[in-house]
């Protein structure tokens, strides 16, 4: 409420009367409450406005103002409230009615009172009169007031409807309104259609609030409607019957039901009724499912009826098509039972088969413009009928095979998605009997080469048997190879070439078939596995596909025997049960460690890069490789790494060769990790510890040590044995810290945030050990490297926080005599803040930002006086002249602001200002930005006043500005708010999402982002700037896409076609489009005469008229070429500029690529335009002025040609006069 309000409250102040009126009306009911000492609750705004209304007389403003508050406040009221006022309420509201009716403003607050008021009425008082009656005007006025207040009231019987008095489940006044209804129906139905169509838009709101009992004469009264022969009538009755089948189920008996559902066909519209037939469809759509719920028997036998009634649309010319296509997929989806599918499987007639045919016909040449939607309900049949579609659909996929071989574009998409849909219902073998691929002998005039179905069989391939693939597809695959072998002896590479495609191509089904094939344990044997063994042996470009055929052998048999169906559902949609898939797990292990070797060397193979398909393989047929298997395997990889790192190979930098073989190992060794017992955990750790962290000499491998400890650290035995050794790895690792390349620095971090959770409380030494080498990672120069400092900084934190002893004696440097210390968060802010006083200045930052981050995650744990302390010290901190401490320290600082209770903060705020001003003195401009950032945070928190009373003379003109620019935001952004605040809510959520998506926590949020209100104009101006540069560099990208797009061949008609082998091609070829030269043609221009003598008229006016237009047309030339706004370029194709008159021009040379002696300069002939002296100077056309005469004629009378050495003026009929 207080939303609503303080959106009202702001409206005080603006330009509109009525918002104006609402928000001073708000103001003073507010000031009326505080004068009474009461707070502003929703009661005492009732009580208020309540007697306001009641004591005011005539004032039809205040009236309303008064109405709409009412009506913002209604909704929080408490409904005992509202009951025990009723009556006094409704008498008030009642009067005010009476006296303000005509005023619609006033109506539709009294709609929006009486709606909650009528809502909160219990069950016993919707059995009083008044109520009644009050409802009843609800009523009245959803069927009679301006459109505005109709459109509420409607609302409000919906609103009113949809909340019964507990604890009934239908409203009780239900009843009440469907009486009205269905009286108001039949009084204008035949009267004013108009009122009849607004109560249809009623009804159609509340039909889920509807009395049961009285659904049989809703449908009666809608069934009706049609017949008047309105079709926008037609279509309310529509709408309402749509939203009827979308409540909730009706009470109507199955052969009521029936009928209905009989009547609504009847009602059917054309084809061609584009306003009617999308809602009658969706009628259909939504009836038949419920009629099946009701009777599937009989819906069954009704439905191939309907069917046909619809399909035959599809030869009508109708923008329908797609609606058509939705509504029969429903019809086949819900209405289409596994009673009709055996039944036609088996042969007998039925509905089903009646709908099949109809949509073999719809593949006909009368369908033809509808064959893509045709395509999209025979997809619906297909994944109806799943296994069943083998037999059934025959027919459809024969003519489906034909339409592929010469596709259309446009259905060409369709027809695929269909086809492919047809492969995972009946499965390859059944579709290929059908269409078979004929790759062996395609020029057969009976055998058509269909190599098109091949990617369609790797897309859409699953859930199959697997034995069609080991006893067809691979003999096939192997005699295409042999050919291509014999087509390659023959130096045949095209040839061979295919072939070579044609065998991958099938071999790139191999997935398809392994992805939970219902014949596994039948067809996978140990021919099959030696195959799939060789190829990744010998064919290095089907190793991902055989690796991931049979990684899915495994994982897909998992997922069914973990999922949650029951047996029946699973046997049905998979062929498979749990107790089967089980049973493929089982005979999967037993090929398991022969498959293990191979991937091993497999693995071995292949560079780094490119090892994951590998690596996931692996991990598959661990997870069926029995314990012992497994633990045998290990050790043979532990043996020879250890021999690896025995003969100390060299490695190469070449990423595409396979890496040394001790890389290899520790490799396959991390991938075994999650699957080893408690004695292969050991070796592995103790191995690593004696042979790897050490390993200066080779980085990768220290690296890869340290990738050991960790995930050893992650599962359950590994853990185990890292715990009873910790005191042992504490030892390795110190040792190891000088040793640690940068490469490993990534992973060691890691590595000791997992031994770090694992320390015992008695003895936590190893923290302050590893801490100042902790505080330097986190200004590592590797991103991830930082986070995880951070991350272990916070473990670290923790650790100490729950307790235990720091033996300080156990660190190196201290006596043996030191005391012990208790593990706290004090005493580990004590640690961190010793790095403070560091030789350089890159451990002093790296231990504030470290200081920092820990602040931030403990700062509601720590004591007082501790946070205080260290923010003196960074204060010192922050006006240091080296750069780096004061960037950390100023991050510090932010972080204090933003976070620490102000309580803390004011006894600093001094200094925090003095050593703020400090740093931007001594950096100039460097933290100028972040400066004075910092200082509007501390406005907002602690106020202007207080913050200017502490700044310096000659720096109070940066805190005015920042002030200054702060009212001014402050004051937009309310403006927007009065102005729209719906669009303002939205754009403040939306900049709140965009900042919170860009940083990781609220650490990164607090230290790097800005909440400043002055910043966001200029990130709105940024992002303005950003959205106009992405159009413009849209708008040029499609230019240039077109300007490609757009090419032209020119032609000469002289050379004949282009021939696109010469050389010479390119230059022919032009984004403009080629306009073909006119040749004017002097056959005909003088007439003969009967001797064949020439016969030269003289010109008719006409013909005087349209040369002097054509003559005319040059000007234009000239007109470019002395342009007054542009550029002119002069005989040297220099680009000579327009300036004033008394101005120079500039000339630019303008290479033209010619070179040599000067040409003699001729006389340029000067022309003076006739009428130039009547031409306006400051508009287009002529203007008549003073002592001249009028601007009509430019021709002179007297004749054009002069005889010979005569200097006369010379005249043209294009208004040129040579000088």
């Amino acid at each position: 409420m207080e939303a609503k309000l303080d959106r009202i409250r702001k409206q005080a102040n603006s330009k509109l009367a009525n918002q104006k009126l609402y928000g001073q009306t708000l103001v003073a009911i507010e000031e009326t409450i505080r004068e009474q000492g009461e707070e502003l609750s929703p009661t005492a705004y009732f009580g208020a406005m309540m007697t306001t209304l009641q004591s005011s007389q005539g004032s039809t403003e205040l009236i309303g103002a008064l109405l709409y508050l009412l009506d913002e406040v209604f909704p929080f009221l408490p409904h005992s409230v509202l009951r025990s006022k009723f009556a006094d309420i409704i008498a008030i509201i009642e009067n005010v009615f009476e006296q303000h009716k005509d005023e619609q403003p006033i109506v539709r607050s009294i709609i929006g009172c009486l709606q909650e008021l009528l809502a909160a009425q219990d069950a016993p008082n919707w059995s009083m009169p008044v109520t009644k009656k009050a409802f009843q005007q609800l009523l009245i006025l959803s069927a009679n007031a301006s459109p505005k207040a109709r459109k509420r009231a409607q609302d409000a019987v919906r609103n009113v409807l949809s909340r019964p008095p507990p604890p009934t489940a239908i409203h009780p006044a239900a009843d009440m309104t469907s009486e009205f209804i269905l009286r108001v129906l039949h009084e204008t139905s035949k009267s004013d259609q108009h009122a009849a169509q607004q109560m249809l838009a009623l009804l159609q709101t509340i039909v889920p609030y509807w009395p049961p009992h009285k659904f049989s004469t809703l449908c009666q009264t809608l069934l009706q409607l049609p017949k008047f022969n309105n079709i926008f009538l037609t279509k309310a009755a529509f709408d309402v019957f749509e939203a009827l089948f979308d409540a909730q189920e009706t009470d109507m008996d199955t052969e009521k039901f029936a009928g209905l559902i009989r009547a609504i066909c009847e009602l059917k519209p054309a084809a061609v009724d584009e306003r009617l037939l999308p809602t009658w469809l969706l009628i259909i759509g939504k009836a038949f499912p419920s009629y099946a719920k009701l009777n599937p028997a009989q819906c069954a036998n009704d439905v191939a009826t309907v069917f046909a009634l619809i399909f035959n649309d599809f030869q009508q010319d109708s923008r329908c098509h797609r609606q058509i296509a939705n509504c029969l997929s429903t019809l086949i989806e819900y209405c289409v039972t596994d009673d009709m599918i055996e039944q036609a499987s088996a042969g007998q007639a039925n509905g089903l088969l009646e709908m099949i045919s109809l949509m073999e016909n719809g593949l006909g040449v009368h369908f033809q413009a509808a064959w893509v939607h045709v395509m999209t309900v025979q997809q619906a049949m297909l994944n109806k009928l799943n296994h069943y579609a083998a037999p059934l659909m025959n027919g459809c996929l024969a003519l489906l095979g034909e339409l592929r071989l010469s596709p259309s574009e446009a259905y060409k998409e369709q027809l695929d998605k269909t086809l492919g849909v047809a492969i995972s219902t009946m499965g390859p073998q059944f579709f290929l009997q059908i269409l078979p691929l004929n790759l062996e002998s395609p020029t057969s005039s009976n055998q058509v080469g269909r190599a098109f179905l091949l990617p369609l069989l790797k897309t859409y391939t699953t859930n199959t048997t697997l034995s069609y693939f080991v006893n067809v597809l691979i003999p096939l695959g192997d005699r295409l190879a042999q050919k291509g072998e014999a087509a390659a002896a023959r130096e045949l590479e095209m040839q061979a070439k295919v072939y070579e495609t044609l065998v991958n191509q099938i071999w790139s089904l191999a997935p398809g078939f392994c992805d939970l094939p219902v014949d596994l344990t039948r067809a996978f044997n140990d021919t099959v596995a030696e195959r799939f063994s060789s190829l990744l042996y010998t064919q290095p470009d089907l190793r991902p596909t055989i690796a991931q055929a049979l990684q899915l052998l495994i994982e897909k048999n998992q997922a069914l025997v973990k999922s949650s169906a029951d047996d029946t559902h699973l046997l049905k949609a998979y062929g498979l049960t749990k107790a089967q898939a089980s049973q493929n797990l089982e005979f999967m292990s037993k090929f398991a460690v022969n498959y293990l070797a191979v991937f091993f060397n497999v693995f071995s193979q292949i560079a780094p890069a490119f090892r994951g398909f590998m690596a996931e393989v692996i991990k598959s047929y661990l997870t069926v490789t029995t314990a012992e298997d497994i633990n045998t395997t290990f050790k043979k990889v532990l043996g020879m790494l250890s021999q690896a790192l025995e003969s100390n190979e060299t490695v190469t930098n070449d990423p595409s060769m396979p890496p040394p073989m001790s890389h290899t190992m520790l490799d396959l060794a991390i991938i075994m990790i999650p699957f080893l017992d408690l004695e292969s955990a050991q070796l592995l750790y103790n191995g690593t510890l004696q042979s790897l962290l050490s390993k200066e000499s080779d980085p990768t491998l220290q690296k890869k040590g340290y990738k050991v400890l960790n995930h050893l650290m992650r599962c359950d035995n590994g853990r185990q044995v890292v715990a009873q050794h910790i005191e042992e790895l504490q030892n390795h690792l110190l040792e190891a810290t000088g040793s640690c390349t940068g490469s490993a620095k990534k992973d060691r971090i890691k590595t000791l945030k997992e031994v770090v959770e694992l320390l015992p409380a008695t003895d936590l030494h190893f923290i302050p050990a590893i801490l100042s080498e902790v505080v330097l990672a986190s200004k590592d120069n590797n991103e991830k490297t930082r986070n995880f400092a951070f991350d272990l900084l916070v473990s670290m934190g923790n650790k100490m926080k729950a307790g235990g002893i720091v033996k300080n004696s156990r660190l190196e440097g201290f006596d043996e005599s030191f005391p012990d210390a208790n593990a706290t968060l004090g005493e580990f802010f004590t640690m961190l803040t010793a790095g403070l006083a560091g030789t350089t200045a890159h451990m002093i930052g790296a231990t504030v930002g470290a200081l920092s981050r820990v602040f931030f995650e403990f700062k509601d744990e720590l004591p007082v006086e501790l946070a205080s302390e260290l923010l003196q010290t960074i204060n010192v901190l922050a006006a240091s002249n080296n750069r780096e401490i004061v960037k950390a320290a100023v991050g510090y600082v932010k972080v204090c602001i933003v976070v620490l209770d102000i309580g803390i903060l004011q006894p600093q705020l001094g200094d925090i200002v003095r050593s703020l001003l400090k740093c931007q003195h001594q950096h100039k401009s460097h933290f100028k930005v972040k400066i004075r950032h910092l200082f509007e945070r501390l406005i907002r928190r602690f106020g202007y006043e207080p913050i200017a009373a502490l700044m310096p003379e000659d720096d109070k003109k940066m805190i005015v500005n920042i002030q200054k620019r702060r009212l001014r935001a402050k004051r937009r952004k309310n403006a927007n708010a009065a102005d729209d605040d719906s669009d303002d809510d939205e754009d403040v959520s939306a900049r709140a999402s965009a900042k919170k998506g860009a940083f990781q926590d609220a650490y990164e949020e607090v230290l790097y982002g800005s909440e400043s209100e002055i910043d966001d104009e200029g990130s709105e101006d940024e992002t303005l700037k950003t959205v106009k540069a992405a159009a413009t560099a849209l708008k040029q990208q499609k230019k240039k896409k077109q300007a490609v797009s757009n090419a032209f061949i020119r032609e000469d008609g002289e050379d004949g076609p282009l021939d696109f082998l010469d050389r010479s091609a390119l230059g022919r070829i032009s984004s403009n489009k080629p306009q073909q030269r006119k040749i004017k043609s002097n056959k005909n221009a003088f007439a003969e005469g009967d001797d064949g003598r020439l016969v030269i008229n003289e010109p008719t006016p006409q013909q005087e008229a349209e040369e002097e237009a054509e003559e005319a047309g040059e000007d234009y030339y000239m007109q470019h070429m002395t342009n007054p706004d542009g550029f002119t370029r002069d005989k040297r194709n220099r680009i000579k500029f327009k300036k004033g008159k008394d101005a120079v021009d500039d000339a630019m040379e303008v290479d033209d690529g010619e070179e040599g002696a000067k040409k003699a300069k001729r006389p340029v002939k000067k022309f003076e335009k006739i009428g130039k002296e009547f031409r306006s100077k400051r508009a287009g056309g002529d203007v008549k002025r003073k002592g001249q005469m009028d601007p009509f004629s430019y021709v002179p009378l007297n004749k054009v040609i002069k005889k010979k050495g005569r200097r006369d003026t010379k005249v043209t009929y294009t208004g040129r006069v040579k000088k």
